[in-house]
């Protein structure tokens, strides 16, 4: 399974900027997520907003 994965990682990371914008947002599609799950991980985002400082920012990349 882990090389399946890195193939199809390595794959994404060929696209371009937009090709990749274009995948994410049918990615929900791919992995079947109802629209009220998206929603529900919208919601949590602003839970976490108090982490967007200068001081967290070296773990913006994780």
């Amino acid at each position: 399974m882990a090389k399946k994965m890195d193939r199809i990682f390595e794959e994404l990371k060929s696209l371009s900027e937009k090709e990749q914008k274009e995948f994410l947002a049918l990615l929900p599609k791919v992995l079947n997520l109802s629209p009220e799950d998206l929603l529900w991980a919208r919601l949590a985002e602003s839970a976490f907003s108090f982490w967007d400082n200068p001081e967290d920012a070296i773990y913006d990349g994780l």
